[in-house]
C-alpha cells in the first residue's frame, strides 16, 4: 500500500534545497556553517517584551538562525522564568509557552520557526530584553 511521505527537506527552488543540503553535510562534519548577520544588515536586535502583548522578531531575509539571549528586568521578582514564548505561530500567554529566565540563552533554528516566533512578558509592569543575532548560511551573502 502506498501512502505519502512527508519530505524532510524544504519544497521550493532548486537553490534552497541544495542549501539545506549542504548545511546538512556542515552540520555532520561538526561545521556549524553559520554565520552571525552584522548589524548594519539588521543582523542584531533587542526586542522589549511585557506582559501586555505578545512580541515577533523583525527577522532579516537572509537569516536561517537566531541566538536569543534573556536580560530580566532588575527589579523582576520571578528570575527563574520571566517570559514565555511559542514557534508554532499560535501567540503565547503568561500561563502557555515554553519558560525563559534571566539570562537563558535558546537557539532559533529554521526560517519557519524565526517567523512563528513570538513572546510575552509573565509579570505586569515588567520590562524585559531579548538580545537577538542573527544568523545565515555561507551560500547566502549579505544583502548590502
Amino acid at each position: 500500500m502506498y501512502r505519502e511521505q512527508k519530505t524532510p527537506y524544504p519544497r521550493g527552488n532548486s537553490a534552497t534545497i541544495l542549501n539545506y543540503l549542504e548545511e546538512l553535510i556542515l552540520i555532520n562534519a561538526k561545521e556549524q556553517g553559520q554565520f552571525p548577520i552584522s548589524e548594519d544588515n539588521q543582523g542584531y536586535q533587542d526586542l522589549e517584551v511585557m506582559s501586555t502583548e505578545a512580541v515577533k522578531l523583525s527577522v532579516p531575509e537572509t537569516a536561517v538562525s537566531a541566538l536569543v539571549i534573556v536580560e530580566a528586568d532588575q527589579t523582576s521578582t520571578r528570575l527563574n522564568r520571566v517570559i514565555r514564548f511559542k514557534e508554532n505561530g499560535e501567540l503565547p500567554s503568561a500561563q502557555s509557552g515554553f519558560g525563559l529566565g534571566d539570562n537563558d540563552a535558546y537557539t532559533i533554528i529554521g526560517k519557519q520557526n524565526l517567523d512563528n516566533f513570538s513572546a510575552i512578558g509573565m509579570e505586569a509592569e515588567k520590562k524585559h530584553v531579548l538580545r537577538i543575532q542573527y544568523y545565515q548560511t555561507a551560500q547566502q551573502p549579505e544583502i548590502r
